[in-house]
């Protein structure tokens, strides 16, 4: 390997250089020691992230960020507990933990999102599964669609305007949801049941292949290759989990067909870019497109690799863009867009928005590098190839180098969202701790952990 497709920087946490390297790979005693050191800090820890209820104990759902050391978020948007997020804790939590605690996290996580759906959004699906209402025109019909934001303490519906014609993030729960009833820790119960059905019949009903929704970023209405994926990896799995387990899909009787047949060959024509539809709105590089190689794995290794291949324009010295020309967060971001940086945008307001960003200046996200290790190591896994297992390292030492140092506001040693540049200085942005980035690492470290196994 002449040319590796990211470089590695010095890690902003001095404690953590050991580790950061490109070669040799981790020893299973530097990974073990690694993995304490982590644990010391407090890096992985989810709970502080944990929605708590009036009786003080958790409800089942993480808020977006965790609390850290400058405060707890209250008033922040990032305080709400998204299906997204949440759906990719729960899968991490229960990946790597599956006897344990993080099993029992991600059930009460799952559960809690579906026991929402089904009170306050069942009977908007139903709406539209029947031809009663229509979901798929301008701003005013978003808060009409199953919402993707809910607020965790209460399990109430958030009344707030919010762009909620987001399909990858009910992909999420419905793979999620099959995913525990496929390893048999949360098999189906009637309601569940009852909940998916209403799932697969709403994303056909919507037409859920050429939705223009808003995909994994909430931001321009078009046809995402990321929000076509998820559905598709649970319709897949959900067809698996019936036959096992003997019974009649709870929907119309060609759905899960018409859904696998149509999201599969949209999704194909769009890979290994993330937008073709609109034109002026083509995509030809994402980095949420990372997410259908690993953990959901709805694509061929083949396709995986094209996908990894293209997220070479994303990548930056600290972590990767979401996409080019992607303004939130962008230099000085708080100073330019006001009081509320996690603020929701329409899609005019998004224009305006856009025209703050120089090229260049795009934050970069740190939920990616470990998710690229992740995939790498599961193609060593299977081919004992080692370049795979050199580029696995590259990618979770990266991860490792964007923990925060010392100097951070909020606090050393935490995962943040991103970093973004402040006057011209790389720093983490105000969602930090970000849980996502966290679940992700501590996927990256097991899958480690299983490669330096077959290693040795």
């Amino acid at each position: 390997m002449a040319e590796l497709p990211a470089v590695l920087g010095k890690p902003f946490q001095a404690g953590l250089e050991r580790y950061c390297r490109i070669e040799p790979p981790l020893r299973k005693e530097e990974l073990k020691e690694l993995n304490a050191l982590l644990l010391s800090k407090g890096t992985l820890n989810t709970s502080k992230a944990k929605c708590i209820g009036k009786d003080r104990k958790p409800t089942g759902p993480f808020s977006a960020s965790a609390a850290n050391a400058k405060g707890d978020h209250t008033g922040s948007s990032m305080f709400g507990s998204w299906l997204r997020d949440n759906c990719i804790i729960a899968w991490g939590l229960f990946y790597t933990d599956p006897e344990g605690a993080g099993a029992e996290d991600s059930v009460a996580c799952i559960s809690s999102i579906a026991k929402f759906l089904l009170t306050y959004q069942s009977h908007k699906m139903e709406l539209v599964i029947n031809g009663l209402k229509d979901v798929k025109g301008p701003e005013k019909t978003w808060m009409d669609r199953p919402h993707i934001r809910f607020i965790g303490e209460t399990g109430l519906e958030d009344p707030k305007w919010y762009n909620h014609k987001q399909n990858d993030a009910l992909g999420y729960f419905m793979w999620a949801r099959t995913q525990l009833a496929w390893h048999k820790k949360l098999p189906f119960n009637g309601e569940h049941l009852k909940l998916m059905g209403q799932l697969f019949d709403y994303l056909r009903a919507i037409e859920s292949w050429v939705d223009l929704d808003g995909g994994h970023w909430e931001e321009h209405s078009a046809v995402h290759a990321s929000s076509i994926g998820p559905p598709l990896a649970a319709v897949k799995l959900f067809k698996k989990v019936a036959a096992r387990d003997g019974f009649l899909p709870p929907c119309k009787s060609d759905t899960l067909d018409v859904l696998e047949k149509n999201l599969q060959a949209a999704l194909l024509k769009i890979l290994p870019g993330e937008i073709t539809f609109p034109p002026e709105l083509a995509r030809d590089a994402d980095a949420a497109t990372v997410f259908l190689a690993y953990p959901l794995e709805v694509v061929d290794d083949q396709l995986g690799l094209q996908i990894m291949d293209r997220l070479k324009k994303v990548m930056g010295h600290i972590g990767m863009c979401r996409y080019r020309k992607d303004s939130y967060w962008c230099k000085d971001y708080k100073d330019k867009v006001g009081e509320d940086p996690t603020k929701h945008f329409t899609d005019e307001e998004l224009k305006e928005r856009d025209r703050l960003l120089q090229d260049g200046e795009e934050a970069q996200w740190c939920l990616f590098d470990p998710m690229v290790s992740c995939f790498y190591g599961r193609m060593y896994q299977k081919t004992q190839d080692e370049k795979y297992l050199k580029l696995q390292q590259l990618f979770l030492a990266r991860s490792l180098a964007a923990i925060t140092g010392d100097d951070c506001p909020f606090g050393p040693w935490h995962c943040a969202e991103a970093y973004y540049l402040e006057k011209d200085r790389w720093v983490p942005n105000d969602d930090t701790p970000l849980v996502w980035t966290q679940i992700d690492l501590k996927m990256a470290l097991f899958e480690m952990e299983r490669s330096l196994n077959v290693l040795n």
